[in-house]
């Protein structure tokens, strides 16, 4: 039987499939019919003019997207009178067929009402009107400047962290006048320690100071008038007894002749001769006495005339300064009771507590000097070669109110980390943020320039296979859809374009999603 027969005959049995009408899907008509001893599909789309005869041995099915299945006409079910009867075999296959297309209508009118799409069947004399263009925005694919960066992370570093420790050992922390995070100045009071013990060595040496200065004065004064005319009467007191020692010599000695003369002529004993040879050695030792008085009166009254030794005037000044050394040692130890900045910057730790004694290796606080911050960033040794100092970093601080933060790189760690192969690269970081020593930040550094493809980040529809998606407007008003890859993520919202787009290609800025490949548009320019 051929096609003319079959719809000139009605009594063959014809199953109709109609379609939804929806301006995002394609129209179809899907007929099962016998030809030529042998049941088909005739099918018959919107914008195909001869219908595609396909036999239903072989027929797969595909998905049809927004089908309904609208009931048999009970015409169309009706056999002609004059029909044969159907072998079994062909009975069979036009029910499977039957249920084929009855499970697939089904499917799309549940569908359908899922989508609270309306419904409306054709039949395939039925002319579709066309769909209504769509109304969207459109932008123009532009060549822009574009920084290549090389992405990397570290944590944020004091780039001065300055200890602030006490020489003083064993003193109690009495006073603590600061806390985390207070901006200071240099020689700012910070705490105070126990001093009581030390400001009474403070006196002591005070006063020893003072009394070895005083005996340094003395010595270098000199002697005083009255005490010279002192030293010059013991020397005439000397000389005068010299004088009277001489003449009792004198006496004794004449008195020894003429008793030994008596003595010889047996007119005095021995022993009164003995008496007085005695007492010539009495006036004799007297003399020597006189004599050694005087010597030692002169030599002191030489003494006082010519003023103290030089030597002892030295030993003077060496007490002097001795006792000086101990009073600047106490004074030192006093001043290091008092702890002080040694520089401006803010206090970042501080460990000294209340009531502690002081060890010389223990750090009370420690200071950021200036508040001055530095990224220290782990970039592979094989990167390294593209940053050089000076170089801009831009960080990302997801837990800062901020966008992102400029820095720039200030030095690279000459040395590699042998373990994990990376070095670390600094970069000055603002002051007046609020950053803290160990914050984990992101960083790109721009490397270097190049000419590029740009678009807007919103005009691109993410892929799951990490492509994206534009819908590029043709010279007919119909959207094209086109897989794009992407490359830097630029500022102001901007996405560079390596692959899928041109530059002065117009895509689709705003509605994209509403769209598929085809779609009629008219377009706006953005404001």
């Amino acid at each position: 039987m051929t096609m003319s027969d079959r719809k000139n005959n009605p009594s063959h049995s014809e199953i109709v499939k109609n379609t939804l009408s929806h301006t995002n899907t394609k129209k179809q008509t899907i007929y099962i019919t016998e030809l030529d001893d042998e049941f088909v599909t005739i099918d018959y789309s919107c914008d195909r003019k001869d219908p595609k005869i396909v036999p239903l041995n072989t027929f797969s099915c595909q998905p049809v997207t927004d089908l309904a299945l609208q009931e048999p006409s009970p015409k169309l079910l009706q056999t002609s009178p004059e029909a044969k009867p159907q072998s079994t075999r062909k009975i069979l296959i036009a029910g499977m067929g039957l249920g084929l297309l009855m499970a697939v209508g089904v499917n799309y009118v549940f569908s359908s009402l899922v989508n609270k799409e309306p419904v409306v069947a054709y039949s395939e004399n039925v002319t579709l009107p066309k769909a209504t263009p769509r109304t969207v925005t459109v932008a123009e694919v532009a060549s822009n400047p574009i920084e290549r960066t090389l992405e990397a992370s570290g944590t944020v570093s004091a780039y001065e962290l300055i200890p602030v420790m006490t020489p003083a050992t064993g003193l109690q922390v009495k006073r603590i006048l600061v806390d985390e995070g207070d901006f200071v100045t240099k020689d700012q009071v910070l705490a105070e320690l126990n001093n009581s013990t030390l400001q009474a060595e403070l006196i002591q040496a005070q006063a020893t100071v003072s009394q070895a200065e005083a005996r340094l004065a003395e010595l270098k004064a000199g002697s005083r008038s009255e005490e010279v005319a002192r030293a010059q009467e013991r020397v005439r007191s000397a000389e005068a007894a010299i004088s009277q020692a001489e003449s009792d010599l004198d006496l004794v000695q004449k008195r020894v002749k003429r008793n030994q003369t008596l003595e010889t002529e047996g007119a005095i004993s021995r022993d009164r001769l003995d008496e007085i040879l005695n007492q010539e050695r009495v006036s004799r030792a007297n003399l020597e006495q006189a004599k050694a008085r005087l010597q030692e009166a002169k030599q002191e009254l030489a003494q006082l005339q010519a003023g103290v030794r030089p030597e002892v005037i030295s030993q003077a000044e060496a007490e002097v300064i001795q006792a000086k050394g101990r009073l600047q040692y106490i004074q030192a130890q006093l001043k290091d009771t008092i702890v002080t900045a040694p520089a401006n910057g803010i206090v970042a730790e501080r460990n000294a507590q209340l009531g502690e004694l002081t060890s010389p290796s223990e750090t009370l606080f420690s200071i950021i000097e200036k508040g001055r911050l530095e990224l220290r960033l782990k970039v592979p040794e094989t990167l390294i070669g593209e940053i050089r100092p000076q170089q801009k970093v831009r960080i990302l601080a997801d837990n800062l109110n901020v966008p992102s933060i400029t820095g720039i790189v200030r030095e690279i760690d000459p040395i590699v980390d042998g373990d994990s192969r990376q070095a670390t690269v600094k970069v000055d970081l603002p002051s007046n943020l609020d950053l803290k020593p160990g914050m984990f930040l992101r960083a790109a550094i721009a490397t270097s320039q190049t000419q590029g493809e740009t678009v807007l980040t919103k005009a691109l529809l993410p892929q799951p296979d990490g492509t994206a998606l534009a819908f590029v407007v043709q010279p007919d008003n119909t959207v094209k859809a086109k897989s794009v890859e992407i490359g830097e993520i630029l500022p102001n919202e901007q996405v560079e374009v390596l692959r899928g787009l041109n530059s002065g290609d117009r895509i689709v800025l705003k509605g994209a999603a509403y769209l598929k490949d085809g779609d009629l548009v008219t377009y706006t320019e953005p404001n």
